[in-house]
């Protein structure tokens, strides 16, 4: 067995206490399962590489964690203004939590639990989120059909002014005229594509680096989820029929409307959700309406053309169902994950969920709670790090000597002084810097 594997995790609208199932994309077996209370829609969320898994409640002002290691939810108050509707964590640097609550998106730092910033662009619902690879910037749609870039700069600078005005997105990336369905953002960062999907049966691809809208996909079929190979070179529309189209952007064809014409693959007997590709880009996973979670390997076949062309047409081949029977899919995923730490009694992690604020009236007046993860026992060293200042009473006296009672509590307060210093160097060496900043 291979020790690194294609995790798929999965929440279905009546999975009971069972709230995620973990299964191997490679052989369909169960590898693990979380309880919890039914999962909210497109807020399924990793918080680092192997740490955490994290969740909002269906119809309630909750969220809920995971160790990745542990079957049982982490006791942690995480309470939101209200039922989540989309939530992503950045993938690196520092953590960062985006939660779309009915128009607005909640930003909170997750080390502190405190509320970073509130973006009120939206009309309507927001209905996704998305962070880009590098976790500066991330992506937000809804409803109302907007797709907005915001920069994670303009929230952390907003929080340290006090007259700062709302943050606005950093792009206006375009406007469906019907619900925006799913986002997907290709790994090269700022220079890769942003892919939108939209009840109004078209899919757009926008330039990250200029925010100007590349290409139109226009579809027979309502598109009800997205995804996107690693390299942007192929992406995978789901519709409302439960077939998946498959469109080639190698060699890319010239910039404007492109007319999706190929009949689909049927996947599923409902609406295909949810679409989600191996980081290797050979396998395709969907979920649907149906409840059911389907593995698909991706491959071509050949079509030569009146000019004696010879074409690659991408394909669709079913390798193996590996959840079914629980309702329709809510939340699909897939994270590579080392098959000792899901089995692992002890798992050591720098990354630390907080309580989140209680005050959303702004974000400039929310406490600040750091919990520090240090050593239980005095450090060995300690004694050599430490002078200790004179501890033996001094006796001051009044009246002829009061010049020598000034040196004396001169000379205490500059122990005092070397003290401190040596006790805040120990603290940023052997605490602080055992986390990632």
């Amino acid at each position: 067995m291979e020790p690194v594997v294609d995790a798929i995790i999965v929440s279905s609208l009546n999975s009971g206490t069972e709230c995620l199932q973990v299964y191997d994309s490679a052989t369909g077996t169960q590898l693990k399962s979380y309880r919890g209370l039914p999962a909210a829609s497109s807020s399924l969320c990793s918080v680092g590489h192997a740490a955490y898994l994290l969740t909002a409640q269906r119809d309630k002002p909750f969220l809920q964690t995971w160790f990745i290691h542990q079957h049982d939810v982490q006791q942690i108050r995480l309470v939101v203004p209200g039922k989540v509707t989309a939530m992503a964590v950045n993938p690196v640097g520092p953590k960062y939590c985006i939660i779309g609550i009915g128009e607005k998106i909640y930003i909170y730092k997750l080390l502190s639990g405190r509320l970073i910033g509130i973006a009120s662009r939206h009309y309507q619902p927001v209905t996704q989120l998305v962070f880009s690879p590098c976790g500066n910037y991330f992506a937000s749609s809804g409803e109302d059909g907007f797709v907005y870039l915001w920069s994670l700069s303009s929230f952390i600078e907003a929080l340290h002014k006090v007259h700062a005005p709302q943050p606005q997105p950093h792009f206006v990336l375009g406007q469906h005229s019907d619900k925006v369905t799913g986002l997907a953002i290709t790994s090269p960062g700022m220079r890769g594509f942003l892919v939108s999907s939209s009840l109004d049966h078209t899919a757009r691809v926008f330039d990250l680096v200029t925010g100007r809208p590349l290409y139109c996909l226009v579809t027979a079929d309502a598109v009800t989820s997205i995804a996107s190979n690693s390299l942007g070179s192929q992406l995978f529309l789901g519709h409302a029929d439960g077939t998946v189209k498959v469109v080639d952007l190698l060699p890319p064809p010239p910039h404007g409307d492109v007319e999706v014409s190929r009949k689909g693959v049927l996947c599923h007997e409902k609406s295909v959700r949810h679409l989600a590709v191996t980081p290797s880009g050979n396998h395709l996973i969907t979920g649907g309406d149906d409840g059911e979670v389907k593995v698909w390997v991706v491959t071509s076949s050949t079509l030569d053309t009146p000019d004696a062309t010879t074409t690659r047409l991408p394909h669709l081949a079913h390798k193996r169902t590996v959840h079914t029977g629980r309702g329709p899919i809510t939340n699909l995923a897939i994270k590579q994950i080392s098959r000792e730490v899901l089995n692992a009694p002890e798992l050591t992690t720098k990354e630390v969920i907080a309580p989140f604020s209680q005050d959303h009236s702004s974000p400039l007046s929310c406490p600040v709670t750091v919990p520090i993860k240090g050593r239980s026992a005095p450090h060995p060293q300690l004694a050599d790090i430490f002078q200790p200042v004179e501890s033996s009473p001094q006796v001051f006296a009044s009246g002829g000597d009061s010049e020598a009672s000034n040196d004396m509590l001169h000379n205490t307060v500059e122990q005092l002084k070397v003290a401190n210093s040596q006790l805040y160097d120990f603290a940023l060496k052997h605490i602080i810097g055992d986390f990632e900043v």
